[in-house]
């Protein structure tokens, strides 16, 4: 991976000095006008191995999950497990949804059967109650829809927002891929990016480097 692509990407940017983890230290440079900066060789060869482990685990027809549930990586969340016919999870992650996830196959179940119910005979207003519900389910769960079993790594882009997403992964000894802010903390996740994660610039173009291959 090519230290220029992380330099033009401000993917180097951390956090406020004042704010850190120390298990991330090894990872910082300098800090400039009250900023971590953090180590562009480092960033440069972390990018490069797990692009390499994410094109292996691709091919070898691995599900992954992506979870992120800040509004303004939305798109960028779908586009990538669109892009790869992969799952995600990008507007609000309920308890259970892993460790209890027969849960969420029974509602997209019921999701079906409400989108069928909208074509029967049934008043205006129900068939408007039926849509909303739908609605909600799928707003939620859809991009669960066809996952039968656990994934086997979840790509998370904020461990503090999703954190009760990491700890049900941690427990079920699922993978996980993670964007880390100078501030977050490495233990128990398997890969981890020190990055700025605030950044969609900067999320955007990570995912741009880990998946440049495959989509």
């Amino acid at each position: 991976m090519k230290i220029f692509h992380v330099i033009k990407n401000k993917i180097y940017l951390g956090n406020k000095t004042k704010i850190r983890n120390n298990l991330l230290k090894n990872f910082l440079e300098i800090n400039i006008n009250t900023f971590n900066i953090i180590n562009i060789k480092k960033i440069s060869i972390k990018l490069f191995l797990y692009k390499k482990y994410l094109k292996n685990f691709f091919y070898e027809k691995k599900i992954f999950l992506f979870i992120s549930t800040k509004n303004f990586l939305r798109e960028i969340i779908y586009k990538y497990a669109r892009s790869l016919k992969q799952y995600f999870v990008c507007n609000k992650w309920i308890a259970g949804t892993l460790t209890n996830s027969i849960n969420y196959k029974k509602l997209l179940n019921k999701s079906i059967y409400l989108k069928k119910k909208q074509k029967m005979n049934f008043t205006k207003k129900e068939k408007n109650i039926f849509f909303k519900e739908e609605f909600k389910i799928e707003t939620i769960y859809g991009g669960l829809r066809g996952m039968h079993k656990l994934p086997d790594l979840i790509i998370i882009t904020d461990i503090k927002k999703d954190k009760v997403a990491v700890n049900e992964a941690k427990k079920l000894k699922i993978k996980i891929l993670a964007l880390l802010d100078t501030d977050d903390s490495p233990k128990g996740i398997d890969f981890f990016i020190p990055c700025n994660n605030s950044s969609i610039v900067c999320v955007k173009n990570i995912l741009k480097i880990l998946f440049s291959e495959i989509c």
